[in-house]
């Protein structure tokens, strides 16, 4: 995974991409990359490098202050009767499917926090799941997730500083910015997968559908987000998390976390876990196969 933070120019020298920035040159080899990371808005690279990327495979993630970008290849696979059969998905199997994912992330949440609890020693309550299982519309379990992820976030603030406002997203804190930041790379990650499974992740079941929102990115990873909040509350432990005056992780940070974040995965071999989903994502809604639930372990 390359990084590249803010100002830099980025071309492409045969297999190997060049990234100069106001520190001097450096050379990177592309033949082990799973993703291109840029942070903000100031990263120019020429069409022929996007070009290089897209022919070897490789997304690119754009991670913005207020929103994320992610460009990736076009797959050479026949995705027609795949796209068919999830544009004509029934209400009952969507909602199905959209359960399963909630009910993985509420319970790797519950994990992540009971793993913390038992290293410092904390009591943290219990989550009823029971109730994802009982909603019968998709608007009744978008008001069940956000009730029981409140609750486990209530529950997962008693591992991080105390200055920690509490989950809200794109805020200007160093936690929820770090929070943003993973849950950007597992976007990244899921939406590259969708696609090599032939599915459309622009058409979800749950979020809703506009126009440049990957929906199906964001109803697919909720399932993978305890491992990212897992990275975050390893790497607040770890590192010192601090943002710079134009409301952006600091470069220490952000490698640090990408690092951790990284290892992290590769050690939990997590990346062939979303492509695999994504693949039985695909069975379940063209063959009608049962569709289960990730559920996060921090072990």
């Amino acid at each position: 995974m390359i990084l590249i933070i803010k100002k830099a120019k980025v071309t492409r020298k045969g297999s190997d991409l060049i990234v100069e920035t106001s520190k001097g040159v450096k050379e990177f080899s592309t033949l082990d990359v799973d993703m291109l990371v840029i942070i903000g808005s100031e990263v120019v690279i020429d069409s022929g490098t996007l070009l290089f990327l897209s022919s070897i495979n490789a997304p690119v993630l754009i991670h913005g202050k207020r929103y994320d970008v992610v460009l990736v290849p076009p797959f050479l696979t026949s995705i027609s009767e795949i796209r068919k059969a999830q544009y004509n998905i029934s209400d009952s199997q969507g909602l199905f499917i959209a359960r399963s994912f909630i009910e993985g992330k509420i319970k790797g949440m519950y994990n992540v926090a009971k793993y913390f609890s038992y290293i410092h020693k904390v009591y943290i309550s219990n989550v009823d799941v029971r109730k994802i299982g009982e909603v019968k519309d998709i608007d009744s379990l978008r008001l069940a997730e956000a009730e029981l992820s409140k609750a486990m976030w209530e529950e997962l603030r008693k591992f991080l500083p105390k200055e920690f406002p509490g989950r809200k997203p794109r805020n200007d804190d160093p936690i929820n910015r770090s929070i943003d930041y993973i849950y950007s790379l597992i976007y990244g990650i899921c939406t590259h997968a969708l696609m090599s499974a032939g599915l459309d992740p622009y058409y979800g079941f749950m979020h809703k559908n506009y126009p440049g929102r990957v929906s199906l990115t964001y109803d697919f990873s909720e399932m993978f987000k305890p491992f990212g909040i897992h990275v975050v509350i390893s790497s607040v432990n770890k590192f010192s998390i601090d943002i710079d005056r134009k409301g952006y992780l600091e470069s220490k940070s952000l490698i640090a976390i990408t690092r951790n974040f990284y290892e992290m995965m590769s050690k939990r071999k997590l990346r062939s876990v979303i492509y695999a989903k994504a693949n039985e994502l695909k069975k379940s809604i063209v063959e009608f196969k049962a569709f289960s639930p990730y559920v996060y372990k921090p072990k």
